[in-house]
């Protein structure tokens, strides 16, 4: 009888999945009012103020679930791809924050 081979650890591409719908989930609805701010009525750019302190929460913890995907990536020897796209995009989620913050 011959020993079934252990399965690869997928603990980098969990992560980096992860990463990447929380930051999406901060993202996207910022992204929407200032959609709606710059076509439909300048009156939804008030709504920057309720999306914002969340994209800044989620953009953390993406990049936070980003930089552990890197981490388990390097221990494990797999793949990158998911925990960058995870880390650059918890990054990008920080950014407008930051613009606020600094006045940009």
């Amino acid at each position: 009888m011959t020993q079934i081979p252990p399965l690869p650890r997928r603990r980098s591409f969990g992560c980096g999945v992860a990463a990447t719908v929380v930051a999406l989930v901060g993202i996207v609805p910022t992204a929407i009012v200032f959609v709606l701010a710059a076509t439909a009525d300048p009156n939804y750019g008030w709504l920057v103020f309720l999306t914002l302190p969340l994209e800044v929460l989620f953009g953390g913890i993406a990049l936070v679930l980003g930089v552990i995907g890197l981490a388990f990536a390097r221990a494990d020897g797999g793949g990158y791809a998911w925990p960058v796209v995870g880390a650059v995009l918890g990054v990008v989620a920080l950014l407008p924050a930051a613009a606020f913050l600094w006045g940009g």
